[in-house]
C-alpha cells in the first residue's frame, strides 16, 4: 500500500486558493494555502524559506487572519503546517466558512 493511501486525516481537508503570508526564524514568503482543515494547511511557497520539519511558522491573510503552527512536512515548494488548536483558531477557520465559502 502506498504512504499517501494509508495516512488517515483526522478532519476533512478543503481546496483553497488563499493568499498570504508565512514567516518563521529563517524567513518569510507570500504563497497560497492550498488546502484547510481545522487542524492544518497546505501552504504553497513563492520562494524557498528554509522552514523544516518542527519549525514554528506564521501565516498571516487577510481571509484567515493571524495563525501559527509547526511545519509537519515539506515537499519542494510546499509545507504541511498543524495549526497551534485554540478556541481563537477554531473561531478564525469558522468564520472562513463561514463568509469567505
Amino acid at each position: 500500500m502506498a504512504y499517501k493511501d494509508s495516512v488517515e486525516r483526522v478532519s476533512p481537508r478543503t481546496q483553497t486558493r488563499i493568499t498570504g503570508n508565512v514567516s518563521c526564524k529563517t524567513g518569510s514568503s507570500n504563497g497560497i494555502v492550498k488546502d484547510l482543515s481545522e487542524e492544518g494547511i497546505c501552504f504553497q511557497l513563492f520562494f524557498d524559506i528554509g522552514a523544516r520539519t518542527g519549525n514554528e511558522v506564521t501565516i498571516r491573510s487577510e481571509e484567515l487572519g493571524l495563525l501559527t503552527g509547526i511545519v509537519r512536512w515539506n515537499k519542494g515548494d510546499r509545507i504541511g503546517v498543524k495549526l497551534k488548536l485554540s478556541s481563537n483558531t477554531a473561531a478564525q477557520i469558522a468564520s472562513y466558512y463561514k463568509f469567505f465559502r
